[in-house]
């Protein structure tokens, strides 16, 4: 916990700012927006376009007087002084989103979304409707748990190989289109689906149960309404006879699950690991020690111990890592926190 106690101008301590001085950062924020609408238009990333006008929103403020220089108090009131931007960064959101993809970028190495998603095709027996249902409900899921680009890749690519050996490839649109948008329904599940979720959370001091129960109930519904419309629209049923049945089941009984396992005991680790994250996460908030470090530790402790099974190879994962985004979400907070 950190505050700010000297150094602050009049401006910035009675809150009394110029009309034009109000324009100008409207303009500054609007400029930024049309940016980030046309970032291919103007050829770039998303996390320089935020940049510069980070660094445009600082100068201003300075000059303006808006920003309160001077030393910083930290718990142990000592007085430490910090680039004006540091404190203006929520480290917190910084960290679930570093901790986070480190996380399930180890562990997705284990194969056990694979694993999950081949086990349910053979349960399936093949039935086109079966395996909507089946693939649609594993989106959610997965996409509550991964980033949506991952869940879609692994769900994506499965849809594409089993419809092939069912002959039944002229549904892939309908199952991919079904699919594609499940990944914005399953995003927001958990607080940890997606990044406007993990921001909104720490904003508002939302707990990851509090937010699991909220959401719940709309994310089953959308669900459900988005399986019946798909089915509805690209004409997906059930198989009625029982030589269909029979032969379904038998084209998708070859699907071996253990191919993309390539250790059962770093199988079972990544099991382990992923319960242990969902309960620290859930309980993050009265477990003793854990409720003061926050969720931004817990993802970091967990991308951690994740990474000790390739612990000499921790640097393909260092550069794995979007560092677009986390440089777009940093740049941005020292742009809202400006304006």
């Amino acid at each position: 916990m950190t505050t700010f106690i000297a150094g602050a101008t009049p401006q910035a301590t009675h809150g009394e700012v110029a009309p034009a001085v109000t324009a100008l950062f409207g303009g500054i924020l609007v400029l930024m927006i049309l940016c980030l609408a046309f970032e291919e238009k103007i050829h770039a990333k998303k996390s320089l376009i935020t940049g510069v006008f980070a660094a445009i929103s600082l100068l201003c403020a300075t000059a303006a007087g808006l920003l309160p220089f001077g030393p910083v108090v930290n718990v142990f009131h000592e007085s430490i002084r910090l680039p004006i931007y540091i404190p203006a960064v929520d480290w917190g959101v910084i960290a679930i989103i570093v901790g986070a993809s480190i996380f399930v970028d180890v562990t997705s190495k284990s194969g056990l979304f694979s694993w999950v998603a081949l086990r349910l095709t053979k349960r399936s027996g093949g039935d086109p409707a079966k395996l909507l249902i089946y693939y649609g409900v594993m989106t959610v899921v997965f996409s509550a748990v991964l980033n949506n680009v991952t869940a879609m890749i692994i769900v994506g690519s499965l849809t594409g190989v089993s419809l092939k050996r069912l002959g039944r490839e002229d549904k892939l649109l309908g199952f991919l289109m079904v699919e594609g948008l499940l990944t914005n329904v399953g995003g927001l599940l958990t607080l940890i689906s997606s990044v406007p979720n993990i921001i909104v959370g720490a904003l508002a001091g939302i707990s990851f149960v509090r937010f699991f129960i909220v959401a719940a109930p709309f994310v089953v519904v959308a669900t459900a309404v988005t399986l019946w419309m798909g089915m509805r629209a690209f004409s997906i049923g059930r198989l009625t006879g029982d030589d269909e049945k029979r032969e379904a089941a038998e084209l998708v009984a070859g699907f071996d699950e253990n191919d993309g396992v390539p250790s059962r005991a770093f199988f079972k680790y990544s099991i382990a690991l992923f319960l242990l994250l969902i309960v620290c996460f859930a309980l993050q908030s009265v477990l003793p020690l854990l409720d003061e470090l926050g969720m931004g530790f817990v993802a970091l402790l967990f991308g951690v111990i994740a990474l000790v099974r390739y612990r000499h190879d921790v640097d393909k994962f260092y550069a794995a890592l979007d560092w677009d985004l986390i440089a777009f979400f940093g740049s941005l907070f020292v742009v809202i926190n400006v304006m």
